[in-house]
């Protein structure tokens, strides 16, 4: 889910539904629902293939919403699309993050570039992701959050659990 200041909506795209589960699907969803701050709608159906853990993010520099990954029936997933308000658009990278079962997504607006953090960071810029060399990493985990700080201009990821149990660290 990503909310899409231009457009004044909230995007909110796939998912699971464990009542589906006898489905030839999985379970796993693939439509794409707008709220308008009263309303849902249903907007398409035809975009990216079904799955669950995605991240969503607006990208500001291009006026779309970005998507990357997730997983469905065979695993996790690694394609990149673009939501324009109407249509889905699947990008094509020279280079992709690998799969991963959880990860975070936020948009950098002073860089206009997506960040994603898994083991790794990588940045999207409209066309490619790119691996960023880092001196220090934080180490890897599951279920940390990301956002951007507008009044420091920073990326900033909090928590999440490892193999050790509750990280409330801050990067």
């Amino acid at each position: 889910m990503a909310y899409d200041p231009l457009r004044g909506r909230v995007v909110l795209f796939g998912g699971y539904d464990p009542g589906r589960g006898t489905s030839s699907l999985g379970g796993f969803l693939f439509d794409t629902w707008e709220w308008d701050g009263a309303n849902w709608t249903q907007r398409s159906s035809a975009g990216p293939a079904p799955r669950d853990d995605h991240e969503m993010v607006f990208d500001a520099a291009r006026g779309r919403i970005l998507l990357f990954g997730g997983s469905d029936l065979n695993g996790p997933l690694t394609d990149t699309w673009e939501w324009d308000g109407a249509i889905w658009t699947q990008r094509f990278p020279p280079s992709s993050p690998p799969s991963h079962t959880t990860f975070d997504l936020a948009y950098d607006v002073a860089r206009g570039r997506a960040v994603l953090f898994a083991a790794e960071t990588w940045e999207w810029d409209g066309a490619t992701w790119t691996q960023r060399a880092m001196a220090v990493e934080p180490p890897l985990r599951l279920d940390h959050a990301m956002a951007y700080d507008s009044v420091r201009g920073r990326t900033v990821l909090f928590g999440g659990y490892s193999n050790s149990g509750l990280m409330a660290d801050t990067w």
